[in-house]
């Protein structure tokens, strides 16, 4: 995999429509703000992403482990190198899901280039418009499920707002924020975040 020159996280931020997410966040409940009180006070950190990538390592790291994942087989160049592509079949060492995944995966870096978190695009190998269960509302139950799966923690729960008329999913745990959301008719995005930095 050659090294790309990828989009930056505001660039990222307005064309995902982020701003929205961002301002529901702000604006919603008090449990949110509850449960952000009570994570960061439990002083519990979960730096770990995928494949052994985790926060506060360095964006050199990530490049060097998305070559060895390459040379292995397991990643690709994700469409329009804004990505990192892994496929989520039977086969995979990550999830298994009931119906095959594409996963691109791009790593959250500070200004010292320092992960602070990883964001996900979401979709089923063969959407199609007119594939009724391979809409993103399914997709949406199954990327929750993948995500307890593989992070475990506290349950998911909904916000108030909503991001393209779908409500956003998240849960925290300790310091560690993750949030799902229905992107279109094709993907869902999820943004994995250290509260500690989050701005």
């Amino acid at each position: 995999m050659k090294k790309c020159c990828f989009m930056s996280w505001n660039n990222f931020k307005n064309t995902l429509k982020v701003f929205v997410l961002a301002g529901a966040l702000v604006g919603c409940t008090s449990e949110y703000d509850k449960k952000v009180k009570e994570g960061l006070a439990l002083k519990e950190d979960h730096p770990e992403l995928i494949f052994d990538i985790e926060m506060g390592q360095t964006q050199k790291d990530f490049f060097g482990k998305c070559w060895e994942l390459n040379k292995k087989g397991l990643v690709a160049q994700g469409p329009s190198n804004q990505y990192v592509r892994h496929v989520l079949d039977q086969n995979s060492p990550l999830y298994q899901p009931d119906k095959n995944m594409e996963l691109l995966f791009y790593g959250l870096f500070d200004k010292a280039n320092i992960i602070r978190g990883m964001r996900f695009r979401i979709s089923y190998l063969g959407w199609g418009p007119w594939i009724e269960d391979m809409q993103s509302q399914y997709l949406m139950r199954s990327v929750k499920t993948m995500m307890m799966e593989l992070y475990g923690g506290n349950p998911f729960f909904e916000l108030n707002e909503k991001v393209n008329d779908h409500p956003i999913a998240v849960k925290i745990d300790g310091s560690r924020q993750i949030t799902v959301f229905v992107f279109d008719n094709r993907f869902v995005h999820a943004i994995i975040e250290d509260l500690n930095y989050k701005s």
